[in-house]
């Protein structure tokens, strides 16, 4: 009896997951993302999710050994290594960095609000400093500790102070302090020999050449399996002190951004050292996303619940799919980090309703389809950013004239817009329609004078030959 038992749990166990990987299937399908890495762990039981391939026309398939670029989820693993250093007494948090590296190039010698900057400012992003700077270096936007704006450029700034200290390379600490302990066999924030057959991104000189240089901020590369490890790991507070582990869970920071509207999602977005935080029906979770480009990758851990969800993907759309997943493994909630970060549609339902009548009765009919719901429903609307993003996914996709025709419908539900001209000529470009394509940057130049873009393009075409 009791092995029949076990049968049906085992089998019941089987089912469950098959459905949950058809789902996430599904998801990805609608976005275009061709592959995709998944761990979910609750409690002692990990299950692993491998979709898809590596590329777009690529018939390599995703496994749990492929690398992929971790993006700012390296910003947590760097976290959790300064204040593994924080614990042993060779990082203060409150001491100024520039007591530490002394001068850093990047910062005005001229502006003294630099040296406000500590390393518990870095990890709860308050410096002041931008995301990333430019060639001339970092300006403050805010003096320092006065509010919250995300950044990479600090962590680069925490990176040079910590290797100074140490004597050491990011990496190398990284290896001591993470990658060995926790056994973390594929991450390495440099590009390393063994990637060569197993990296996401390919082994063209191009691409190793590209993770030559370790970065705090952005250039971990790794797995799923490998960065549930250290997530199981940070959870269960492993080679920090009790009290080191709250500092990182705890709130030392509001989510509300400077410089942008303030949205429901602020409230309930914090931000500990290291990590994101929100709390919904399940409870206090720890979060953060990913986004290089065409690399993207999410985590979530509820350290109450020992419940975690890790994915990354290759693909420029891959954070649009993470409510969508969240729901499929924890049930049906309120994600604020999905709302705070805004990737996706903003009106999901009606645009999946308006993709599955494009696709059954062509693109060229989407000027037509929009005219009949608005006829049903005379409040019916569709976001432009919806628009604008749809017809970059069929560019992307390489449906150029699908493109065409839903940068048209948006550019007439928004005639004066700018943008939605600016899509519609780039498409046009893209289809080798010359006159249609300075035709429209023409018009988006007349509603946006300072266009840079549209008017180096009408430059640019009108110099090819007819």
């Amino acid at each position: 009896m009791k092995k029949i038992s076990c049968a049906v749990i085992l089998l019941l166990a089987f089912i469950h997951a098959f459905s949950q990987e058809k789902k996430v299937k599904s998801f990805a399908d609608e976005y275009g993302i061709q592959g995709l890495q998944l761990v979910y762990v609750k409690g002692n039981k990990t299950q692993a999710y491998n979709i898809g391939t590596v590329n777009k026309g690529s018939d390599k398939k995703v496994s749990s050994n492929t690398i992929f670029e971790a993006a700012s989820l390296s910003k947590c693993v760097f976290a959790y290594t300064v204040m593994r250093l924080y614990d042993r007494g060779v990082i203060s948090l409150d001491t100024p960095l520039l007591h530490y590296t002394g001068s850093y190039e990047r910062f005005d010698p001229k502006d003294a609000r630099y040296a406000k900057i500590t390393a518990r400012m870095v990890l709860r992003h308050t410096t002041g400093l931008p995301n990333w700077g430019d060639d001339k270096g970092a300006r403050l936007l805010f003096t320092p500790d006065s509010c919250f704006s995300y950044s990479g450029e600090g962590y680069v700034f925490l990176q040079k102070a910590v290797e100074k200290l140490t004597h050491k390379s990011l990496n190398d600490l990284a290896q001591e302090e993470v990658f060995t302990p926790f056994k973390m066999t594929s991450s390495s924030y440099v590009w390393e020999n063994k990637f060569d057959t197993l990296a996401a991104f390919g082994n063209s000189p191009e691409a190793i050449n590209r993770h030559k240089n370790a970065n705090a901020a952005y250039s971990l590369l790794t797995t799923a399996h490998d960065y549930a490890l250290f997530l199981q790991a940070l959870l269960a507070g492993h080679g920090l002190k009790p009290a080191t582990r709250q500092l990182m869970f705890e709130k030392s920071s509001s989510g509300t951004r400077f410089g942008q509207p303030v949205i429901e999602a602020n409230q309930h977005i914090d931000w500990g050292l290291g990590v994101g935080l929100q709390q919904n029906e399940l409870g206090k979770a720890i979060w953060h996303w990913g986004d290089n480009g065409n690399f993207k990758g999410f985590f979530i851990a509820f350290p109450d619940r020992q419940e975690i969800l890790v994915y990354f993907t290759h693909n420029p759309y891959g954070l649009n799919i993470t409510a969508d997943i969240l729901n499929t493994f924890f049930g049906k909630q309120t994600w604020w980090p999905t709302q705070w970060n805004d990737y996706g549609f903003k009106s999901p339902k009606a645009m999946k309703n308006l993709r599955a009548k494009l696709v059954k009765h062509g693109y060229s009919h989407a000027m037509e389809i929009v005219a009949k719901e608005k006829k049903k429903d005379p409040t019916y609307q569709l976001p432009e950013d919806d628009l604008n993003s749809l017809g970059y996914m069929l560019m992307s996709d390489n449906k150029k004239k699908d493109a065409a025709e839903v940068f048209k419908l948006n550019t007439n539900l928004y005639p004066n817009s700018a943008n939605t001209y600016d899509s519609l000529a780039e498409a046009y470009e893209a289809l080798d329609e010359r006159e249609l394509a300075i035709k429209n940057y023409k018009r988006s130049l007349e509603l946006n004078p300072q266009n840079n873009n549209a008017a180096e393009h009408i430059k640019k075409l009108e110099l090819l030959p007819l």
